[in-house]
């Protein structure tokens, strides 16, 4: 009880030491916020850039069309003006400043061609880098997307395992503190019967109506002291928490061991860990008599109440000689303190 209150009073301080774990999950979080953060804001910069490099693709296809239909004009007017007409032309020129001016002119168009021709390769190598770079673009937004997804996912998942943690936490607190009010209730009804011997004065008799109605009027099956009450107990070498089913009643190595109710003898035998056990059956109801040193009676007898069963001994025990004594309704164990006289 003690061990266990300790436990309790310090659940605390074992929250504060997962708290530990829990800062590491919470900033496992904020760093996956953040990450959502500056992905969603590199879509977003990703997708305006996809957006420009789509609206300079168009202006640029439209601009290189343009060009295409100007060279391919200029492209039909030089087929028609062919080298040698060119000459003939110009030896029909008798003024020789006429013959320079023409020329001049024919550079200047020669110019604006050539410019003309560098002006559509330059859009066509344009063109194949703003598409290339569209393509790197949208895949690199398409990644993004997905890396998005991921961290989305992934702090999700931290949120889930920290509320999970904490739920974990509330749970051992609220069960600590339920358990150690539970020890503390059955150390009062252990101290209401120390250095009591129990069973040693008159006996009831038993009331009309079966098992069922004795309950509280029981006889003691033996005269001894209550040691270890039914339900949980703090184990005092492990300070483990332990669970009794029945209880343990310290009496003298032979003391007589008496049926609590009229009955039938279900098992008279022996179990690992209990010794010599005897088992009588009161229609629905059970009740257990074990580490018992012989047997009074034998399996499938009728007993009466309060008739002499067996004797108490050390077989199976791990601390001399008492009585382990269990009462069952069906399967189920209930406490003995519930039935047996006060």
């Amino acid at each position: 009880l003690a061990a266990d209150r300790v436990r309790v009073q310090f659940l605390a301080n074992e929250e504060a030491s997962v708290l530990a774990g829990l800062e590491a999950l919470e900033k496992g979080i904020r760093d996956k916020q953040k990450r959502v953060a500056e992905l969603g804001d590199e879509i977003v910069t990703l997708d305006k850039r996809v957006a420009e490099l789509t609206d300079r693709i168009v202006q640029n296809q439209a601009r290189l069309g343009d060009l295409r239909e100007r060279f391919g004009k200029r492209a039909a007017a030089m087929l028609r003006l062919r080298r040698a007409r060119l000459t003939r032309l110009l030896r029909r020129i008798a003024d020789p400043n006429e013959v320079r001016r023409s020329r001049d002119r024919f550079d200047f168009v020669k110019g604006f061609d050539l410019a003309l021709i560098r002006g559509m390769l330059d859009a066509t190598a344009a063109d194949r880098k703003l598409r290339f770079e569209l393509t790197e673009k949208k895949a690199a937004a398409e990644e993004t997307r997905v890396s998005l997804e991921t961290a989305v996912e992934e702090a999700r998942d931290l949120s889930a395992e920290r509320e999970a943690l904490l739920v974990a936490i509330r749970k051992e607190r609220v069960g600590a503190a339920r358990l150690a009010r539970e020890l503390k209730d059955a150390a009062k009804r252990l101290d209401a019967y120390m250095g009591r011997v129990l069973g040693s004065g008159p006996q009831p008799e038993p009331l009309a109506g079966g098992f069922a109605a004795q309950r509280g009027h029981l006889p003691w099956p033996v005269v001894g002291r209550l040691e270890v009450p039914f339900g949980k107990k703090v184990d005092p070498e492990s300070d483990m928490v332990l669970i009794s089913k029945g209880i343990d009643i310290r009496a003298a190595q032979s003391s007589p061991v008496r049926a609590v109710f009229e009955g039938k003898v279900a098992f008279a035998g022996s179990r690992e860990g209990f010794g010599n056990v005897l088992v009588l059956e009161h229609g629905g109801y059970y009740s257990l008599y074990a580490h018992l040193e012989s047997f009074a009676v034998q399996v499938g007898q009728a007993v009466l109440p309060q008739q002499l069963v067996g004797y108490v001994g050390d077989s199976g025990s791990t601390k001399g000689a008492y009585l382990y004594f269990e009462l069952r309704q069906g399967r189920a164990p209930v406490d003995p303190m519930h039935w047996l006289a006060p």
